[in-house]
């Protein structure tokens, strides 16, 4: 059978494939169809604010009721003819006409300053017996003649006429002896794709799109129409593309970044006032409407009519072809994320609800689709162009992937009993094993000994590694060669590694005598400090071959440890959120104590500082101590007294040195002169540390040493 750990690595990376699949396949099968609703969303929140390529033009309040459509084509002509004058690009009327028009009818020639209208009305011929025979007008005979440079640039929707009727009907003789080969139609066909709502712009080469970028832009017309991955197939096989739609606006406006020009000023009978309309459109393409911008004649659902939280506005159609030219020529079309991405998307979807499900409560797992739902849907809405993300896909991915674990949980948590052994200290896991069903552990109050070593230099041995695998291997070797023992051989629990350092404790009743408690810490201590030396004198000789021999020498100069253990009553119990992941250890005084004994070893010639509590047990493990002084630590309210430790064959450690110091600190404990008594040269460091002290004035009348720092 498997162990555990191979065998749950390969149960993931099936569920995981899997719930990958599913989303790909997905994806694949149905595309960004169940998006829609996302998507349209996020492209009304990133919709078009300007229009530079493009304005529109379209009949206005300055023009009369009473002039109709048809009536209206000479003021078109004569718009276009001076926008083609001023600069404009191109002209696209987006009206579906006949070459054959109604001659004997007026036209409107122009708009007076006074806003009536300029007529060209028919003339009557007298005939006998008083009749008369009406004549065209003088437009009627080509309602839409223009010059023969401006008709180059000009393009019109496809004719309603079936025959192949002479271009000259509509446009004159001059005018359409210049039309190009290819002639004006241009196709302004609404695609769709398996809706009936208008998301996409028709990409074919006889669309208006292609025709007035082409006379825009002619040099990068082909550029800009290239296949990418945005785009698809419509309905009857059309290529289409997304369209970045812009609010839809039911009212001329003359300034700003969104030009939709009034046709009575352009077509004003004073060329004068009509210039500075026409300068707006210089470099432009320009969409002719021949009806007004509120008409419901040519009002189109997209998504700024569908969507969520979107205007609810129908969109115009000659505005809905003005973005689409603004998309293709500003090359900002929304787009999907490349098939890469979408992958790696959509395998972190099946990693993401795989792995939630397994380490957290379903209530997590929950919490978790709805921030990676959260995350897809600002990636579609903030992000500026690639908005059409996988949403529906990846969120299929992470719940099929979550299915697959649910099952998998009551034998995953069996198998994990396996590896909790590995986490947690023998003694604390029999006592949470032991505990019944539903049963959680109390806090207990009890006594313990607290041991806390640390590394000195452990920081800049760090910087000198430099390799994290080197510091970690260091680390490793330096608690398996040491601090093992502690567990292994004295019965130590060990509370926490943190970086360098350890921290063991021995726990016992209040009630029980400690001092075999406190002799397994001594012993330990002492056993602990020779492996420590041991270790830091062989570190040349066994990372020869893995560190640079200058880094190691340095290594070898500063690295050193130091020991401190305290005694008091203790919290043990579990540490951590409710419904997260919890620590078992304890909480006390004597843990703030050991750490601050231990830091004070780095200022006394000893590597091993005990409390007061300990010395009762010292002298039955075969130890000396020598008494620091009483000390007030930083953080703590009570002094505390502080005892260097170690074996009698010590040179520290030899009754006459400590006699001798016991006299030297009483001195300076007592206020006399420190420099007529004696000190031991063994002492030296001790010496410098409480002189140091004194001159800083650390010595309270009590006697008790003030520390502020740790």
């Amino acid at each position: 059978m498997l162990d555990l750990i191979s065998f749950k690595k390969g149960i993931l990376v099936v569920f995981i494939s899997i719930a990958f699949l599913t989303g790909w396949l997905f994806d694949y099968s149905v595309g960004l169809k169940a998006d829609y609703w996302i998507h349209d969303a996020a492209l009304v929140y990133q919709h078009r604010n300007e229009w530079q390529h493009s304005a529109i033009v379209t009949l206005d309040d300055g023009v009369p009721l009473s002039v109709g459509r048809k009536q209206a084509l000479p003021l078109a002509a004569l718009a276009t003819e001076r926008m083609m004058a001023y600069g404009a690009k191109a002209v696209f009327l987006d009206a579906r006409l006949s070459k054959e028009q109604e001659g004997r009818m007026p036209y409107a020639r122009c708009i007076e300053d006074n806003g009536r209208v300029s007529w060209s009305m028919p003339e009557c011929t007298a005939l006998s017996d008083q009749q008369c025979r009406i004549n065209f007008s003088e437009l009627g005979s080509a309602p839409l003649k223009m010059s023969s440079s401006a008709i180059q640039n000009f393009r019109i929707a496809p004719y309603f006429d079936k025959d192949d009727l002479p271009d000259f009907l509509l446009y004159g003789w001059e005018a359409s002896s210049a039309i190009p080969a290819s002639g004006l139609e241009a196709s302004d066909r609404l695609v769709t794709s398996q809706s009936p709502i208008a998301r996409w712009m028709d990409l074919s080469e006889d669309h208006a799109i292609h025709h007035m970028v082409g006379l825009l832009n002619s040099h990068q017309q082909d550029q800009l129409f290239q296949q990418s991955e945005a785009d698809q197939l419509c309905d009857n096989g059309y290529p289409c593309r997304r369209i970045r739609l812009s609010i839809p606006h039911y009212k001329t406006r003359t300034s700003g970044q969104q030009l939709i020009l009034p046709v009575s000023r352009l077509a004003a009978c004073n060329p004068e006032a009509a210039r500075d309309t026409a300068q707006l459109v210089k470099d432009k393409i320009v969409i002719f409407q021949l009806s007004a911008p509120n008409e419901s004649t040519d009002l189109i659902v997209t998504p700024m009519t569908t969507a969520m939280f979107g205007p609810r506005l129908m969109t115009p159609g000659t505005q809905y072809l003005v973005d689409a030219i603004e998309t293709i020529v500003n090359n900002d079309a929304p787009v999907p994320p490349p098939k890469s991405i979408k992958s790696v998307l959509l395998l972190f979807a099946a990693i993401t609800g795989v792995l939630s499900s397994l380490y957290f409560s379903y209530q997590t797992v929950m919490f978790t689709g709805l921030w990676l739902f959260a995350g897809l849907t600002a990636l579609c809405v903030f992000n500026p162009v690639m908005q059409l993300w996988p949403v529906v896909s990846s969120l299929l991915a992470f719940t099929t992937g979550v299915g697959q674990m649910l099952a998998f949980h009551l034998v995953l948590g069996l198998k994990e009993g396996r590896l909790v052994k590995q986490y947690l200290p023998q003694q604390v896991y029999n006592m949470l094993i032991s505990l019944k069903k539903n049963e959680s552990f109390k806090i207990r109050h009890c006594h313990a000994a607290v041991l806390m070593s640390d590394l000195a230099g452990y920081t800049t041995v760090t910087g000198l590694l430099k390799e994290p695998k080197l510091v970690l291997k260091l680390m490793n070797d330096y608690l398996e060669e040491t601090s093992y023992i502690l567990q292994k051989k004295y019965d130590g629990i060990l509370e926490t590694y943190v970086g360098d350092m350890v921290c063991y404790y021995w726990h016992e009743d209040d009630s029980a005598n400690h001092t075999e408690m406190y002799r397994k810490a001594l012993l330990g201590a002492i056993e602990l400090h020779d492996l420590q030396k041991q270790f830091f004198i062989t570190l040349q000789q066994r990372y020869q071959d893995t560190i640079d021999p200058e880094s190691l020498n340095q290594i070898n100069h500063i690295i050193d440890a130091g020991i401190g253990i305290t005694a008091g009553h203790v919290v043990m119990g579990n540490l951590g959120p409710k419904h997260g992941i919890k620590k078992f250890g304890i909480l006390g005084d004597p843990l703030n104590l050991a750490a601050r004994a231990e830091s004070l070893t780095r200022l006394f010639s000893t590597d091993i500082i005990v409390a007061g509590d300990l010395i009762q047990a010292v002298s039955s493990a075969g130890l000396v101590a020598r008494r620091l002084g009483t000390i007030k630590v930083k953080g703590r309210i009570e002094p505390e007294s502080l005892y260097a430790v170690g074996q009698p064959h010590e040179t520290g450690f030899k009754q006459d040195n400590i006699q001798q110091w016991t006299t030297w600190i009483n001195t300076v404990e007592t206020g006399h002169n420190p420099e007529q008594t004696p000190c031991p040269d063994c002492y030296t460091q001790d010496k410098i540390t409480i002189l140091n002290w004194k001159q800083r004035n650390r010595l309270g009348d009590d006697g008790v040493w003030n520390l502020d720092e740790k």
